[in-house]
């Protein structure tokens, strides 16, 4: 690859330039082939000495960079890029393997914009790009009709008028990237109101929702296919958050994370609403000869703290708890016991009247980081209806499997979940403790043995 690779463009004005920064040749390649077609200018740099150098003298409308380099790293690259009134105003985006909160926090206070985790999707990619360069842009443009009303006294009132539609667009642009629920939670009116620092601890319902099967999907599918197979779900979901009281506070690529301030009935009606929109999405997707399409939805109640963190220079709405990671691991389980809907014990205990819902007891897991294991509840309201009934149906005979596992009468308890399988074959749940009891049957049980099994990511 050159130093300098040019994108035409159909644009008559001139291509923004995009840098792009990793030592590893392979990545800079794959990131060139995401963003080429769209019309912009690409710049790159292999190292931070050669990062430093170029956007010096380039300025880039935007510069992806790598936090794991050799020599200068990403964060210092950011640091020295920041101290510069010459590239100060650059936007940058960290693209980088590392997902532990402090090292995200690390990388706004050093005044990047935002994060794309390795390895990356594409259309994430894409999206997040095009969002920075946007907002860049109208950063320049106000800053532009700044300039002009200093400038001028002639026709006041028209600019005066102009200016505040500019601001009206631009409060708006930024309520799509801060949810005017989380603004109203720090007990803020706008977004102009908003401080770094600013933060509330409030409890709350974490939802966590995932696209099973995405990698295959994906393949099937071109990159634009898949943009648009993104926010054809997404569109059709997001409202149902809406309309159960809670908000969307991520977008991850293929999964959802929202926050329900109310009680935690909200957000498993959500759960069960957005599989039955689903549903109806897959029905126009196969009248189309296109692949249905699945969810998992992981829910957990816990004290969350919520509030501004970042830089004066670019802040962001974050919610900092351990419920967040609970919930995305109950979000994972939902494809090893085969549910739809998985919540912790504390969120089911806590709902109005859990006998509302089509409900069993289905594990209890030991959490990395966590010294009190977590149980595992489902609720298959939201399966398809076959399956809700099978396991309607089978429900006695799986719990008493259940009670009878942790007496350690194993034999028994297999032939229990036996019955549940002649019944349902497809029970993920039954034929997970059914080996489990053949294990034990074998090699014997621990003498510490709890029943409390190591949560484990498939």
């Amino acid at each position: 690859m050159n130093d300098e690779l040019s994108q035409s463009s159909d644009n008559q004005e001139k291509p923004e330039q995009i840098l792009l920064v990793d030592d590893n040749t392979t990545n800079l390649q794959i990131l060139h082939e995401t963003l080429a077609g769209l019309g912009y200018k690409f710049l790159i740099a292999k190292n931070g000495e050669s990062a430093l150098e170029i956007a010096l003298k380039a300025k880039p409308s935007l510069i992806l960079l790598d936090i794991m380099m050799p020599g200068i790293d990403g964060f210092e690259v950011c640091r020295r890029l920041k101290a510069d009134p010459e590239t100060e105003a650059i936007p940058v985006i960290f693209f980088t393997a590392l997902d532990d909160t402090k090292d995200k926090v690390k990388g706004f206070d050093l005044g990047a914009v935002d994060y794309v985790s390795k390895p990356f999707q594409a259309e994430e990619v894409i999206a997040r790009v095009n969002t920075h360069l946007t907002i860049n842009r109208l950063r320049k443009r106000l800053a532009e009709k700044n300039r002009e009303l200093k400038a001028t006294n002639d026709f006041l009132e028209e600019r005066v008028q102009e200016r505040t539609l500019e601001l009206a667009e631009l409060n708006h642009i930024y309520e799509r990237f801060v949810p005017r629920e989380f603004i109203s939670l720090l007990n803020k009116k706008s977004i102009h109101e908003i401080r770094l620092g600013d933060q509330i601890k409030q409890q709350m319902t974490v939802m966590f929702a995932d696209i099973r099967g995405w990698t295959a999907l994906s393949e099937s599918m071109s990159p634009q296919d898949n943009f648009n197979f993104i926010n054809g779900y997404l569109r059709r979901v997001s409202p149902v958050i809406t309309e159960h009281n809670g908000f969307i506070d991520q977008y991850y690529g293929d999964g959802v994370m929202a926050l329900f301030p109310g009680g935690p009935d909200d957000a498993v009606m959500a759960a069960i609403a957005m599989h039955r929109v689903v549903d109806e999405y897959n029905e126009e997707r196969e009248g189309h000869g296109l692949l249905p399409m699945g969810i998992g939805v992981g829910l957990h109640l816990g004290d969350l703290m919520l509030g501004i963190i970042g830089s004066e220079d670019r802040m962001q709405g974050a919610v900092v708890a351990d419920a967040v990671n609970l919930a995305a691991r109950l979000e994972g389980l939902t494809r090893i016991y085969g549910s739809s809907v998985t919540l912790s014990e504390l969120t089911f205990s806590h709902l109005k009247d859990p006998h509302k819902y089509m409900h069993r007891f289905v594990d209890k897991v030991a959490v990395k980081g966590k010294k009190q294991s977590v149980t595992v509840y489902e609720v298959y309201d939201g399966d398809p209806q076959p399956v809700a009934v099978l396991k309607e149906q089978t429900k006695a005979d799986f719990e008493e499997g259940i009670r009878l596992y942790y007496d350690r009468k194993f034999s028994e308890s297999s032939v229990k979940f036996n019955q549940v399988l002649q019944n349902n074959p497809q029970d993920k749940a039954a034929r997970i403790y059914l080996e489990r009891c053949a294990r034990y049957m074998v090699k014997g049980v621990p003498e510490d043995w709890t029943g409390v099994e190591a949560l484990t990511k498939k």
